[in-house]
């Protein structure tokens, strides 16, 4: 059975689907010859994350299986609300545990972010903008004590400049923050097989290397926002619109 359903996965990720758009991707692992369902994620018509869901395993105190859900609601294309919440299966509960709305002004094409908690404290405000190639973004945070009303003086500041090629792939990444002596900068070089990134920062630099899996490129092909692993115990089915 197992052996079947692994035929049926690579088919699908193999199959060739001109004019469909991915619907669901649904992320299994192969753990003693037993598939298990670790991820689901949905898109829209327009290639927009609008659920996901982290299947998690057994609470044995709380006696219930634990899914851990992100939502996002769109209007006219711009994100307008996210929310996380940890889903309680025997109680059919989910509990937010955090949750973020998002405002964009057309005239400065800035979208603000505002991150609560549970509560409704804030967590995090954070100003992304969206340019030629590039996209700036600056965030004041208060994650270690989430405020009631946000004051800019004692918020931890990062700032963060992405750079993109003609592929809409990053190439290069500079982020000053609060907690790093010097810039921290990442460099992307991409080729047929993968990409590597180069991270340097605070006298260090490190180097990673990625191979492209099947299901990334069918990702990157559909320009879909979302990471998927290469490991070979990871499968994943494919339900199109």
């Amino acid at each position: 059975m197992l052996k079947k359903l692994i035929s049926i996965t690579v088919f699908l990720l193999t199959m060739v689907t001109f004019g469909q758009k991915i619907k669901t991707i649904t992320e299994l692992k192969n753990e003693n010859d037993t598939l298990i369902k670790v991820r689901e994620t949905t898109f829209d018509n327009s290639g927009n994350l609008i659920k996901e869901i982290t299947f998690g395993g057994f609470d044995a105190v709380l006696k219930t299986n634990r899914n851990y859900n992100q939502f996002v609601e769109y209007k006219n294309g711009q994100r307008t609300f996210e929310y996380n919440c940890e889903d309680f299966v025997s109680k059919d509960t989910c509990v937010v545990r955090s949750f973020s709305t998002y405002k964009f002004n057309p005239k400065t094409k800035i979208e603000t972010e505002t991150k609560y908690e549970s509560d409704s404290l804030i967590r995090f405000i954070r100003e992304i903008k969206h340019e030629k190639n590039i996209t700036i973004s600056k965030t004041n945070s208060w994650e270690f004590s989430p405020v009631k009303v946000p004051n800019y003086e004692t918020a931890a500041v990062s700032n963060d400049t992405a750079y993109f090629d003609k592929k809409n792939r990053i190439i290069k990444r500079v982020n000053s923050d609060d907690s790093f002596k010097n810039l921290l900068v990442e460099k992307y070089k991409y080729s047929k097989k993968g990409y590597s990134c180069q991270i340097i920062g605070d006298n260090k630099i490190k180097t990673f290397n990625i191979l492209y899996s099947k299901i990334q490129k069918l990702i990157d092909k559909n320009n879909l926002n979302s990471r998927y692993k290469s490991s070979a115990i990871y499968k994943y089915e494919i339900v199109y619109y």
